[in-house]
């Protein structure tokens, strides 16, 4: 392959900024990038995701951890020094169908040649010996996609588990029991330290694609920063929800999907849809689609069907959302 791509090697640490910078590639660029980035102790949430439920408040006070939505999909998931993160935002190419595997394959290569034997697994993981190495997530915009990941090379497997608040369920149809028994550092399997494990990243890389350095403009931070205010603002993160009466969550092997309604006089007046599935597009149009419907199964299938549901919640299909209405 021989897809040109931008390369940026983003050195800011600060999340509020790497996360806007990625919204301003794909919404406000025209051309395709690659950018290699760090956080330095943060969690990130997917964008439907309850942040109260995802985290660990007591550990994220005392250990003066940053709390931030992604725009995307997937599960909640912490960043620190250990760990190296990567960004694709290229235009569609609607013969590769959008899958995961499109992005997750270069990655997997550059390991390889570095003797680290990884493998995709599962609906969004590249794993070793089916140990979780990284967490993959994607979004469509108009006619631009951005996919991202993580590299958890050397990162504080603790912290890790004692900042998430994970979902026991995640557990239930593997072996694994908790975060430190699923996941597993690169660091484990090759014989160097970060800075060169990047460095060697980047050339196996360059290899896979033809990348050319980009340095952002003037103009650029300054439309960054001001996106900025957007993940630094706690009305975004964590969302202060209505009152609902009808609450149900059910796991599927798409991810969790959590569905709160208000219903008055028979109809739902109000809907938030939570959970970690694969979504690629907003949840507005499927929650506005279930306002103002009567709350009965037969109505609520037919106000879904003519709905992207497999943008709006990835591999969980109308069934499995009229399973947990009808729980």
């Amino acid at each position: 392959m021989n897809k040109k791509l931008y390369f940026i090697d983003n050195k800011t640490l600060n999340p509020h900024f790497n996360l806007a910078l990625e919204e301003y590639l794909l919404t406000m660029k025209k051309t395709d990038f690659l950018m290699l980035w760090q956080n330095d102790n943060t969690v990130v949430i997917g964008i439907n995701q309850n942040a109260y439920e995802e985290i660990n408040p007591e550990f994220i006070a005392k250990n003066k951890t940053t709390v931030v939505r992604r725009t995307t999909g997937g599960g909640a998931v912490y960043h620190d020094l250990g760990n190296i993160n990567f960004s694709f935002i290229t235009a569609l190419d609607e013969s590769g169908g959008f899958t995961i595997n499109d992005f997750t394959k270069p990655v997997i290569a550059a390991l390889y040649k570095m003797g680290v034997k990884a493998e995709a697994n599962g609906r969004n993981d590249i794993t070793i010996n089916n140990q979780k190495i990284s967490g993959n997530a994607q979004r469509i915009y108009k006619n631009r996609i951005l996919h991202h990941g993580t590299l958890l090379f050397k990162p504080d497997i603790a912290n890790m588990s004692a900042a998430l608040n994970v979902d026991k369920r995640k557990f239930e149809s593997k072996s694994t029991k908790s975060v430190q028994s699923r996941v597993v550092s690169v660091s484990d399997y090759v014989n160097t330290d970060i800075s060169h494990f990047k460095a060697e990243l980047i050339k196996n890389l360059a290899e896979y694609f033809s990348l050319t350095k980009y340095s952002l403009t003037a103009d650029d931070l300054k439309s960054v920063n001001e996106l900025k205010n957007k993940y630094s603002n706690p009305q975004w993160t964590f969302r202060a929800a209505q009152p609902m009466n009808f609450h149900s969550s059910k796991r599927f092997d798409g991810g969790t999907l959590e569905i709160n309604l208000k219903v008055e006089d028979e109809f739902i007046t109000s809907c938030r849809i939570n959970g970690d599935f694969m979504a690629v597009s907003d949840i507005s149009p499927l929650e506005n689609a279930l306002t103002g419907t009567k709350f009965s199964p037969f109505e609520i299938r037919n106000k879904i069907a003519g709905l992207p549901l497999k943008n709006i919640l990835g591999s969980i299909t109308a069934d499995e959302f009229m399973e947990c209405i009808e729980k």
